[in-house]
């Protein structure tokens, strides 16, 4: 029987096998188009935990999202770490029980009036063993812009992106499909990316922005300064967007601020740290 693991749980191998048959499924009875299908695809190789796998099958019919289980098909077994442990309990039972036996055996031998020695019973908890958990920090320090561009990296093989929008716990990307510079998807950003929409068309000729240049160390400090930049007391950053802002001023990071009392501002700066403009409430 499956066993319930959180959405933020490690995928395997035979996790993503079931999703590929899902998305092969979808794709033969119409659900998916050819561009929908070779997305998602692409994910799934990608996908590290069952929320990701999840998230490119949630709107389809009959999708049931995957769960790990005790049993992985005989190609995963020699390396999946969960089975190796399992074996790993299973073979220290079996020992136990082997010296069990054994012992009472030689007590018998030495003395066949003697009580006979049951075998000692060992038991083992499996569901007990903690479930991986990915940690989830807040996209707008520089520890969860570091896992963003790193999960960005490995997702996609680069850093780079048309713009960016960052949340607290969430971002969205636009950039241009793999070997198609005139097609512009749209992926929304969980600790996983999944297509967020329709593909659209893209001029050849769209500026990006590399992720890679811009300094995590100056654009967190002045992020812990922004409320004050812009005159917004106690103010929360509600968004960073990266793009190429055009007119030759090139890539730059807005970041705009609003407290509880609907007071906002917002300031522009380059990927070095370096503040551009800023737009205080109330100037």
């Amino acid at each position: 029987m499956a066993r319930p693991y959180p959405s933020t749980t490690r995928a395997t191998n035979a996790d993503r096998t079931a999703v590929l048959t899902l998305l092969d499924a979808a794709f033969a009875d119409g659900q998916l188009d050819v561009e929908e299908h070779d997305l998602r695809t692409d994910l799934v190789a990608d996908a590290r935990t069952l929320g990701d796998l999840e998230s490119l099958t949630s709107d389809l019919q009959d999708a049931t999202p995957p769960r790990p289980t005790t049993s992985l098909r005989d190609a995963d077994v020699r390396t999946d770490p969960a089975v190796r442990r399992q074996r790993f309990l299973a073979g220290t039972l079996a020992a136990a029980v082997a010296a069990g036996v054994a012992a009472f055996w030689f007590v018998g031998q030495d003395d066949a009036d003697a009580a006979p020695v049951a075998a000692p019973t060992a038991t083992a908890d499996l569901d007990a063993l903690p479930a991986r958990v990915i940690p989830t920090p807040d996209l707008r320090t520089a520890e969860g812009l570091t896992q963003f561009i790193g999960d960005y990296r490995a997702t996609f093989g680069d850093t780079v992106v048309d713009v960016l929008y960052v949340y607290d716990d969430d971002a969205s990307v636009y950039r241009a499909l793999p070997r198609e510079a005139n097609r512009q998807a749209r992926y929304s950003y969980r600790y996983g990316f999944t297509p967020y929409g329709d593909v659209e068309t893209r001029p050849i000729d769209t500026p990006t922005v590399d992720l890679a240049t811009i300094d995590l160390t100056a654009l967190t400090r002045v992020l812990d300064e922004t409320p004050a930049l812009v005159n917004v007391p106690d103010g929360d950053i509600t968004v960073i967007s990266v793009e190429d802002v055009g007119y030759g001023r090139g890539a730059a990071i807005d970041v705009h601020v609003r407290n509880e009392f609907d007071e906002s501002g917002w300031l522009r700066l380059t990927p070095a740290g370096d503040v551009l403009d800023t737009y205080p409430f109330g100037g």
